[in-house]
C-alpha cells in the first residue's frame, strides 16, 4: 500500500500546486484586462486628438514677425495680424484671425515614404480652410475693399488643398504660382497661375513693397496696413493714377514723400499724423 498511496507530503504539495492554478489565471486574466483597457484609452485618445500645446502669434500695425513652432514649421506674420496655433496629438491647427501670414512647414524624415503617418497641418482663415501637402504658402484675410471680402491663398513651393469649413463645396488644389480667391460663400472658383500675387507674397516675407504700375488707390491701401494714421485720396482721379517701385517696408514714409516723383501729386502731412494725396493739374505740374 505505501507503494501504491502518496506520503502526505505528496498529498500537501499535491494541494498547493491546485491552490497556485486559479491564482496564476487570476494574474493572467488581470493582465490581459489592463492591456486591453490601456488600448481602449489609446484609441479614445487618438480620436479625440488632444491639444498638447497652445500659442498665439500677433504682430501690430507696422511690425512683422517671424517664429519658429515646436514642431519645427515657421509663421511669418505681416502688419497686424494674429495666429492662432493649437499643436495636437495627431494634427496641427492653425487659425489665422485678422491680416496676412506665411507658412512654411516642417515634416517628419518619413514624409516622402509615408505621407499618410505625417500630422496634418491645416491653415483656417475665416470660410478657407488650406491644407498642406509639402508647401510654403501665403494667406490673407482681406477686408478691405479694393480687395473685397474672403480669403487669398498663394503657394510659394509645393502644393496645397483649400476646401471649405463647412464642407459646402468641393475642394481644390493649388500648386506652386498659382493663386485662390476664396469669397465669403459659393463655390470655390479654379486656381489660376498668379505671377503677381506670389511676388507681392515673397516680397513682403523679404521686407519689401513692390510696385508696378499700380494704381494709387491700391498703392495706398497696401501703406495704410502699415501705418496707424489714415492716407487719404483727394478723389477718382488721383486714386486712377499709377506708380512703380520697390520700397522697404521700414520706410514706407520715405516713399510717401517720393510720391510727387512718382506722380503728378501733391503730398500734404497734417498736425495729427494723416496724409492728403491730391493730383497736380497739368499746369500746376512745371
Amino acid at each position: 500500500l505505501r507503494q501504491h498511496l502518496p506520503t502526505p507530503d505528496e498529498i500537501e504539495q499535491t494541494a498547493a500546486a491546485r491552490r497556485r492554478v486559479p491564482r496564476t489565471a487570476q494574474r493572467t486574466a488581470a493582465a490581459t484586462a489592463a492591456a486591453v483597457a490601456a488600448l481602449a484609452a489609446l484609441a479614445v485618445l487618438l480620436w479625440a486628438d488632444p491639444a498638447l500645446q497652445r500659442q498665439t502669434l500677433a504682430t501690430a500695425v507696422g511690425e512683422r514677425s517671424t517664429t519658429v513652432l515646436a514642431d519645427g514649421s515657421e509663421v511669418r506674420l505681416n502688419t497686424g495680424s494674429r495666429v492662432e496655433v493649437a499643436q495636437h496629438l495627431r494634427s496641427r491647427r492653425l487659425v489665422l484671425v485678422a491680416g496676412e501670414a506665411s507658412f512654411q512647414v516642417a515634416h517628419a524624415p518619413w514624409h516622402g515614404i509615408a505621407p499618410g503617418l505625417e500630422r496634418p497641418f491645416t491653415v483656417q482663415a475665416g470660410r478657407a480652410v488650406v491644407e498642406d501637402i509639402g508647401t510654403v504658402f501665403n494667406v490673407r484675410r482681406h477686408s478691405e475693399a479694393a480687395s473685397g471680402q474672403g480669403t487669398g491663398v498663394a503657394v510659394l513651393q509645393g502644393r496645397v488643398r483649400v476646401r471649405t469649413a463647412a464642407g459646402d463645396a468641393p475642394p481644390v488644389e493649388l500648386a506652386a504660382g498659382e493663386s485662390l480667391h476664396v469669397p465669403p460663400r459659393g463655390a470655390l472658383p479654379a486656381p489660376l497661375p498668379a505671377p503677381e500675387a506670389t511676388a507681392a507674397a515673397q516680397a513682403w516675407r523679404d521686407g519689401w513693397l513692390v510696385l508696378d504700375a499700380t494704381p494709387l488707390s491700391a498703392a495706398v491701401a497696401e501703406m495704410q496696413r502699415h501705418r496707424a494714421a489714415p492716407i487719404v485720396l483727394a478723389d477718382a482721379q488721383t486714386a486712377a493714377l499709377r506708380v512703380s517701385g520697390q520700397f522697404h517696408l521700414d520706410r514706407l514714409d520715405q516713399l510717401i514723400d517720393l510720391l510727387p516723383r512718382l506722380a503728378p501729386v501733391r503730398v500734404q502731412r497734417r498736425a495729427d499724423g494723416s496724409v492728403h494725396i491730391g493730383a497736380v493739374a497739368p499746369a500746376q505740374r512745371h
